[in-house]
């Protein structure tokens, strides 16, 4: 297990920030971070940030102070003999929401799965599957007037070599 530790202080701004980045399991990445907001006033949850990561392709940071959440997905394409870089980013806001943990009995392993329902019709669902060791993301809409969407990708954690899987849909519904 590798361990990286950053610091930085800026004496005009007097701000203060540390990171604490380890290599997880394979390629992933797990950092979390802090301004000096998380120390000011004895420890709080102000100023940290806990992000996973597999270079390349995804990134998700958490804020638990403000529950904000960004999902980045990243990848490239060969366009015209060119590679062009594709990046995707979508931040929100999570109301508490409990994680639902479900025991399979003939896997012997557990399931976990999380899901935000937003006002517009925003749901943003994550899950975990330990026996297959899935880890999937999806986000979908629901509109009566411009139709509805989905994008989810899925992430074999088992073979890391495995590009992640993704998805996207699209449904107009017209009466003729």
């Amino acid at each position: 297990m590798k361990a990286t530790v950053k610091g930085r202080y800026e004496g005009d701004k007097a701000t203060a920030a540390a990171t604490l980045a380890l290599a997880a399991a394979g390629d992933l990445r797990l950092r979390a971070s802090a301004t000096d907001a998380a120390f000011a006033a004895g420890p709080s949850l102000d100023g940290l940030t806990l992000t996973l990561e597999k270079p390349g392709a995804f990134l998700l940071d958490l804020k638990p102070h403000n529950q904000d959440v960004r999902f980045q997905f990243m990848n490239s394409a060969t366009v015209l003999d060119k590679r062009v870089s594709l990046t995707y980013t979508h931040s929100t806001s999570l109301a508490p929401a409990a994680p639902k943990p479900v025991y399979d009995t003939a896997k012997n392993a557990w399931e976990f799965a999380v899901a935000r329902k937003f006002d517009a019709g925003d749901v943003v669902r994550g899950t975990y599957q330990a026996s297959t060791k899935q880890l999937g993301l999806e986000w979908t809409r629901s509109s009566s007037i411009g139709g509805s969407f989905k994008v989810a990708t899925t992430f074999d954690l088992s073979d890391q070599s495995k590009a992640p899987k993704l998805v996207a849909e699209s449904t107009w519904n017209y009466e003729i």
